[in-house]
Parts: C-alpha cells; sequence; structure tokens
C-alpha cells in the first residue's frame, strides 16, 4: 500500500484506525474486532504503518508519518457527516459525485465531478481536494510545477455579447453565433444554439463552460 484513502474503509475502520494509529496489528487483533471493521483492512493499514514505523526507526527509510494519515481521516469523517446532515435538508447524499452550475444547481457525473466513487471533498473555496495521503510523500513530483505549464484562468461567467450588431460569442474558444437584434425570440434562439455548441464540445472547459452559464 503506497497510498492510504479513507473513502475505501468503512466508518467503523476508520474510527478504528485513529483509536489505534501506531499500534501493532497482531497486538490488536488479540481482542475482537467491533461490528464493521475487517480484519483485512486493520491488516493493511495498521500494518503497513506498523511497518514504516519500523523501518523508519532502524533503517532512516522516511515516510510522511501518523498526523497526515490521521487528519484526512478526521477530514473524511467530518465531511460524511455534514453530508448526511445536509441530505436531511435535499441535498445529493454525496455533492462531490456532482458538478454544480452557476445557479448552484447539482449535475451528477458532469465535467468536473468525482467518477463512479467519492475522491475528493470541497474547500473552503469550493475547490476539490482528495482525501488520499501518499505514503512517501517527500515533494516530488506532485510539487514540481514545470515553468511551461501555465495554471488555468477561472472560467468566465457569461457569454460575450454585442446587441447592436446580434452576435453571441464564447468566451472560451470564440465560437459565435447572430441573431436579429430586433427580435428576442431569434436572440433565444441563439442562446439555445449556443448551450448546445457548449454541451457537446470537446473541449472540457467550454463544456465546463456552459455547465456553469446554461445548467
Amino acid at each position: 500500500m503506497e497510498i492510504f484513502d479513507p473513502v475505501l474503509y468503512s466508518i467503523a475502520e476508520n474510527r478504528f484506525f485513529l483509536k489505534h494509529m501506531g499500534e501493532s496489528p497482531v497486538a490488536v487483533m488479540q481482542s475482537p474486532l467491533p461490528k464493521g471493521v475487517c480484519a483485512e483492512a486493520v491488516e493493511e493499514v495498521l500494518g503497513k504503518v506498523y511497518e514504516l514505523d519500523e523501518l523508519q526507526k532502524h533503517r532512516g527509510t522516511s515516510w510522511v508519518g501518523h498526523a497526515p494519515i490521521t487528519s484526512s481521516i478526521e477530514l473524511y469523517l467530518r465531511e460524511w457527516d455534514r453530508w448526511a446532515a445536509d441530505a436531511k435538508r435535499g441535498a445529493p447524499r454525496f455533492p462531490t459525485l456532482h458538478a454544480w452550475d452557476g445557479k448552484g444547481r447539482p449535475h451528477r457525473g458532469a465535467v468536473g465531478s468525482d467518477s463512479s466513487r467519492v475522491t475528493t471533498y470541497m474547500d473552503a473555496d469550493g475547490k476539490r481536494q482528495p482525501f488520499r495521503v501518499e505514503l512517501h510523500d517527500v515533494g516530488t513530483p506532485q510539487d514540481f510545477k514545470p515553468s511551461w505549464v501555465k495554471e488555468e484562468e477561472p472560467l468566465p461567467d457569461a457569454l460575450v455579447e454585442d446587441a447592436e450588431k446580434g452576435v453571441l460569442q464564447c468566451p472560451v474558444d470564440g465560437w459565435a453565433t447572430n441573431y436579429n437584434p430586433d427580435s428576442r425570440s431569434a436572440y433565444n434562439m441563439a442562446k439555445a444554439r449556443m448551450s448546445r455548441h457548449c454541451k457537446t464540445s470537446k473541449d472540457d472547459r467550454v463544456r465546463e463552460f456552459g455547465l456553469k452559464v446554461f445548467g
């Protein structure tokens, strides 16, 4: 196991890991395991942690240590409880399985969402962050950012509109469509064409923009 991901384990198992972090799995399993805690999971997680502790102690092998794993578990448990509470008020049970449009509406499986299972949570800025922890994260290669890779600019909030000329343009890829500026129905038809263009585009950012603007 090179990566720890709390999502792969039951809530009972995650709580058990917190309680016994750093202990030998052999010693821990001398007592009956609580309901919902699988012996294989205990051996996999506590066994790996114990092994890495011993290697660090006797051979000086470095690894991330207990703190990131503990923090990941605690964060996952907090998010689990928050998702459950929000679900009672009508929110999706697992919100990161959805993408959210500009009107705050969820779209399950849309571009940018977690795919078949939960892998991320939303931070205070609404950005997705992974739960998983690299056990041997020593600053490479995840922290290396090549100079030729530029961070993506935030998606625009609206279409580019020229009401005088009767033109609507996608600000992401520049695709445009014309309409009669004196006709409201022509304008609505142009927006429908733009919506169809964005949602069927092969460009992920164009589709994300379409989801944000048109829902």
